[in-house]
């Protein structure tokens, strides 16, 4: 433990009693008691002086840790629209193969009224 410096300080009679009770409810002195009350409102005065470089930490250290799951998250997006890009192509050409020419509609339309379904199907469920 650091040397302790001998202080004197006058208090409120209230105060002191506060500070009295609180030493008894936790069976230690009334030096040590003021000296753990000290130490307290140093720490959050102190906390409350750097709070911006404490948020700012907490946030760089947030970022290190969620960054690597966001970038799967965005390639796992990327393959999948990959993906459906794909699957919606081999459906196009499948019917162009399939179907006679004579029974062939206009492509674009097809795929803008599935494409406008599909997004009333989404905001409905």
């Amino acid at each position: 433990m650091a040397e302790l410096k001998k202080i004197s300080v006058k208090i409120p009679e209230d105060t002191y009693t506060v500070i009295e009770n609180m030493a008894k409810k936790n069976n230690s002195s009334v030096s040590e008691t003021i000296r753990s009350l000290l130490n307290k409102s140093l720490n959050a005065e102190w906390f409350k002086e750097n709070e911006d470089i404490m948020a700012r930490l907490i946030r760089q250290q947030m970022e290190i840790v969620i960054k690597p799951h966001i970038e799967r998250l965005a390639k796992l997006s990327s393959k999948s629209g990959h993906m459906s890009a794909t699957a919606a192509f081999l459906n196009v050409q499948a019917l162009m193969d399939l179907v006679p020419k004579e029974n062939r509609k206009n492509v674009r339309e097809m795929y803008e009224n599935a494409r406008k379904k599909a997004a009333e199907y989404m905001r409905t469920n």
